[in-house]
């Protein structure tokens, strides 16, 4: 019996052994599974759309930008696999309003298809031989169609390629960017004339100190404190010895091309809160911008009032003289 068994045993180690190398063998996979070459947007950055979006979003800071400059940023697009593209590849892209429609709604946002004049967008992108992504740039000028009170984006999708597949994730994009005049920036702070409130010898003001001036319109920045009492657009004062700010209000600068400051409002909207703030320009004071040899700013001047309309119409409450000195970008 043990000489009959041992055979068969044998051989059923054999068997098992050869079935199991089979499986192994490269020529044994499955041809339609692993990586296909397909055409897509890819981007240096990051994406920035929410988890449920259907489309990615790609951003772009464009920086400070000039009246009259153009900027770029880079739009990059992929033959994504296994291989390099085997000859040039043709890819046409082009605008898809709807693709924004469905963005704004997934993500609750609000962007708009920026006016024609002010950007230039490539159609046509090719990916040459022996290459896996192709970079173009994308064009912005900062001319009188272009709004800084609205959030642009370019939504994208690749209409054509005369090879490869056109992803179902990222054959479509949303490309936003932003832009900053050439107000925006870090400041240093400091008074001219000392901060005075009429209505309390305890509130004094807070000089100096850093603050932000953010891009409000094409020629206008307005006030935020990001640094030093609360991360929102406001003026820090003192009250006492303990730092403390005037709630619903933060002065926007207005400038002409000149640089002469030409008004000041209050970022929340004129007579905002329970006590009613605004702002407004003293016309006493300097008013007006220095700048380098270069055209860039130096530093400004400023003097203007908090008013409150609780009681007596726009009746004067604070009075600020300051000047702010440009350290660099936020």
């Amino acid at each position: 019996m043990k000489r009959t068994n041992i055979p068969v045993f044998i051989f059923s180690v054999l068997l098992f052994s050869l079935v199991g190398c089979l499986k192994e063998r490269p020529r044994n996979a499955d041809p339609d599974k692993g990586a296909r070459n397909v055409v897509e947007f890819e981007n240096t950055g990051d994406n920035v759309s929410g988890s449920t979006s259907t489309y990615p979003r790609f951003t772009s800071d464009l920086g400070s930008v000039k009246t009259g400059q153009t900027v770029k940023f880079n739009l990059n697009v992929s033959y994504s696999g296994a291989d390099v593209a085997p000859q040039d590849i043709t890819v046409n892209v082009e605008i898809d309003p709807s693709l924004l429609t469905t963005y704004n709604t997934q993500n609750g946002s609000n962007y708009e298809i920026p006016p024609t004049a002010i950007y230039t967008l490539p159609t046509s992108i090719t990916i040459k031989k022996g290459e896996r992504i192709a970079q173009v740039q994308v064009g912005i000028t900062n001319n009188s169609s272009f709004d800084f009170n609205k959030n642009y984006a370019l939504p994208l999708k690749i209409a054509s390629a005369s090879m490869g597949t056109i992803s179902s994730n990222f054959g479509k994009a949303v490309y936003s960017f932003s832009a900053r005049n050439s107000y925006d920036g870090l400041y240093l702070m400091e008074a001219t004339k000392p901060m005075v409130d009429v209505t309390s010898t305890s509130l004094t003001g807070w000089y100096p100190i850093e603050m932000q001036l953010i891009t409000y319109t094409g020629n206008s920045v307005a006030l935020y404190d990001g640094i030093n009492y609360v991360d929102a657009y406001g003026h820090p004062i003192k009250s006492g010895t303990s730092g403390s700010y005037y709630g619903s209000f933060s002065p926007v600068f207005f400038f002409d091309n000149t640089g002469k400051i030409t008004s000041v409002t209050n970022y929340y909207g004129q007579e905002s809160g329970g006590s009613k703030r605004s702002a407004v320009l003293d016309p006493t004071g300097v008013n007006k911008a220095t700048f380098n040899t270069d055209g860039s700013i130096k530093s400004f001047e400023v003097s203007y009032i908090m008013t409150q309309s609780v009681t007596t119409p726009m009746a004067p409450r604070t009075y600020f003289s300051e000047k702010f000195t440009f350290k660099g970008p936020r």
